[in-house]
């Protein structure tokens, strides 16, 4: 059984509706150990039958055997399992790979050694066998017209395929370096099929077996010269049939290699790419937190202010909650904690704190903070605690740090809402979507929620009268607000200087004694949780005081750092949170309980509403109205076309400039398609090439991330981003990537072995 037979064999090219003949009625048989010389004029189809023997081509008519079986039903994939298996193609343009070393050139051949180091002795042996081994190193590049050809030479050797293919292979060389290959192509070929394509006969015949001469697409002449023993056809060992699993196994190592060795083989044009991949991704990723604010579209609404195990009660019909009610549910089913008034709990970005700013562009810095007392952020705080009711610690975001300082405290006080508080120390965090915090003492947290409840919520107008205790007669001064003053003492009570002689001629009026009585009027809101309608409510609460509880005295601060107002009137905190008591006790009907996590408040919340009450864990959301759903949906739409439009635009840069970047390999890609390396392999060693480049961009996403989320300067202007989010943008740029990579692999393989081919020719 012959090795390769040939019969009635015809190959037609069909081009822009003209027809012609490359080879027609081509018999030929060929067996092991022939030296087959092919001749004839240009044009007449001597490279044209080579590369339809080599499967680079296709043919039209006829039949084409290997060892016995028809090849003419062959798809793409079992022509690159024939070309793997049996052919090895020297061409006349050497058709090496210029980018890869001498060395990787014919380890490119012996990819079906698994084992590196075996793969690796056997390329130098080969390199050896050629005479090249001062030359191992050396790129294609960089190699004479010889040193190519004895390179391609031993690659073809490396394959160890029965078929070796030679078209022109002296015709770029001069005389002395043809005759060399011409013996070194004898010397590597006893013992398998050698078919040479050649315009001199002279040069070859010393060691042809055989002769044949095309002329016009058909076989002129065939002549046997001298007999060769044929040996024994068989297919290599290396080549025994894989499982499907193995096979995959296979693709995806010698990919893996193969993609390594693309990448380091143009180092400027993989650091190009590398470029390409940075850009992509740092501009998702500033798009994404630029335009992370839509994500909030998606947030739950919560009722109140999430703190995990806390259930917010109340009572139906308006009831006020009691404090010994409050204590005693919290007794009963076993709470961390309670708190009687907890409406500063869920002002959250509606408690507002003041902070002198070291930014020349700006006086003031402001922050939206949660107030809470009781808690410990840990270590890594700078300066301390607070243990006093006028003293306050505040956990901020990191782009505070320039006004509120980095090793020591540079801001004395801060107004929080209406008080002004010494400030001293704080704990800075980097995830900007952290509301901050103010962290009081338990003092200081009841006189907070005292002043907000009087000064915000109730509207508490105060009336300072003076009246005769014989009810005589009553002088009434106008309305005043109060300023709450932590340096005031608690039996005191201050006016302005002008306010306080005008009270002093009344008390000296006709000698009568006065008493001195302020007022403190407060409206709160009375909301019924039956009916879902409210009413304001008034009460007064009055305190009286002769003339040594007055004084003239100036507070050190008021709630803008100044002095003394007209219109103002100066308590202590003891006295305000006095009042504050007086109108919670008769007006607040909402008290919080604390249980170890939102499991256990969501069970004691169930039993509190089987008991009657209004009970629900604190992480209960609720819908928004129709008009905030829609600001917020086409907020989210015009931020979603933004960071679409964005990445498009990158996708289309990217697409662009790497497509030139691809095409650079088209011809390198031929090559390695005619050694019968797999189309699949070699697909995914362009994969792997681009991923490669997408490591560099990986990791300087992330230096990236830590550099702007550090930097106090530019942790304010981006939204932070989590761990999900981030690979969200990893993933994103590997499908961008591997998109681009496929279409323009799609692209690049949609010719033809041939065509792609530096030296296919179609004589």
């Amino acid at each position: 059984m012959s090795l390769l037979k040939l019969q009635d064999l015809g190959k037609i090219y069909v081009s822009d509706g003209n027809v012609t003949v490359g080879i027609r009625g081509v018999n030929l048989s060929f067996e092991r150990g022939e030296f087959v010389a092919v001749t004839g004029k240009s044009g007449s189809g001597k490279s044209t039958l080579l590369n339809v023997i080599s499967g680079m081509d296709s043919y039209e008519e006829g039949e084409m055997y290997i060892e016995g079986q028809t090849t003419s039903h062959y798809l793409q994939p079992e022509w690159e399992q024939y070309r793997e298996k049996y052919i090895s193609f020297i061409f006349q343009d050497y058709n090496i790979i210029e980018s890869f070393t001498v060395l990787q050139n014919v380890e490119l051949a012996l990819m079906h050694i698994e084992d590196k180091k075996e793969r690796r002795n056997r390329a130098i042996e080969l390199i050896s066998r050629v005479g090249l081994n001062s030359h191992i190193n050396h790129k294609g590049s960089k190699l004479s017209g010889g040193q190519k050809q004895r390179t391609v030479i031993a690659r073809a050797l490396a394959k160890d395929s029965p078929i070796i293919l030679a078209d022109e292979p002296t015709g770029n060389l001069d005389s002395a370096t043809s005759k060399e290959i011409i013996e070194l192509l004898k010397e590597v070929s006893k013992d398998k099929l050698l078919i040479v394509v050649t315009h001199n006969f002279d040069e070859v015949c010393e060691h042809a077996t055989r002769h044949i001469r095309v002329f016009d697409g058909a076989i002129e002449s065939d002549h046997t010269i001298k007999q060769e023993q044929a040996k024994q056809s068989q297919s290599p060992a290396s080549y025994e049939p894989l499982s499907k699993r193995q096979e995959i196994k296979k693709q995806v190592k010698n990919g893996l290699t193969l993609g390594k060795t693309i990448f380091t083989a143009k180092p400027k044009l993989s650091v190009f790419l590398c470029f390409l991949m940075i850009v992509g991704i740092l501009g998702i990723f500033g798009v994404t937190t630029l335009c992370g604010e839509g994500l909030d579209l998606f947030e739950p609404h919560y009722m109140f202010n999430h703190i995990d195990g806390r259930v917010v009660i109340a009572k139906p019909n308006s009831q006020v909650v009691t404090e010994n009610e409050v204590k005693e549910l919290s007794q009963e089913y076993g709470a961390n904690g309670y708190l009687r008034y907890d409406v500063l709990l869920d002002r959250g970005a509606n408690n507002q704190i003041t902070i002198p700013s070291g930014d020349i562009q700006r006086d003031y810095e402001y922050a939206s903070a949660n107030f809470v007392y009781g808690k410990n952020y840990g270590d890594n705080i700078v300066g301390r605690y607070p243990t006093k009711g006028d003293e306050v610690f505040l956990y901020l975001p990191i782009h505070y740090q320039p006004s509120v300082g980095k090793d020591s405290i540079l801001v004395d006080r801060v107004v929080v809402n209406s008080m002004s508080l010494k400030l001293v120390g704080v704990k800075y965090y980097y995830d900007n979507n952290i509301s901050p915090e103010c962290l009081f003492t338990e003092d200081g947290f009841r006189t907070a929620t005292a002043i907000y409840y009087l000064l915000h919520y109730a509207e508490t107008k105060i009336d300072v009268r003076v009246t005769a205790k014989d009810g005589s007669s009553s002088h009434v001064f106008g309305l005043y607000q109060i300023i709450p003053s932590y340096d005031m003492p608690s039996d005191k009570i201050y006016m302005s200087s002008q306010m306080y002689d005008n009270l002093k001629k009344e008390m000296e009026y006709n000698q009568k004694e006065y008493d001195t009585v302020i007022d403190f009027s407060a409206m709160y809101y009375n909301y019924n949780f039956n009916y879902g309608y409210g009413s304001s409510t008034s009460m007064t609460f009055s305190k009286t005081f002769d003339e040594d509880y007055l004084t003239d005295k100036k507070p050190q601060y008021n709630q803008y750092g100044m002095y003394d107002s007209y219109n103002c009137l100066y308590i202590s905190d003891e006295l305000l949170c006095e009042i504050a008591e007086e109108v919670l006790n008769n007006s607040y009907k909402q008290a919080s309980l604390f249980f170890k996590n939102d499991k256990e408040a969501k069970e004691v919340a169930e039993k509190l509403q089987d008991l009657g009450y209004l009970a629900v864990p604190s992480n209960t959301t609720y819908e928004p109205s129709a008009e905030e759903t829609i600001l917020n949906v086409m907020a989210s739409i015009m931020m979603g076309i933004a960071w679409i439009l964005s990445v498009v635009f990158l996708a289309f840069f990217i697409n662009l400039c790497s497509s030139r970047a691809l095409s650079a390999f088209k011809g390198d890609m031929a090559i390695m398609r005619s050694m019968g390396i797999q189309v699949k392999v070699i697909r995914t060693a362009m994969y792997v090439r681009m991923l490669i480049s997408l490591i560099p961009a990986i990791i300087l996403l992330a230096i990236t991330a830590i550099v702007v989320f550090v930097t106090p300067q530019l942790n304010e202007y981006f939204v932070y981003l989590y761990a999900w989010q981030y690979a969200l943008i990893v993933i994103g740029m590997l499908i961008l990537t591997v998109r681009i990579t496929h279409k323009q692999i799609d692209k690049l393989f949609s010719s033809s072995v041939k065509k792609s081919l530096k030296g296919g020719r179609t004589e």
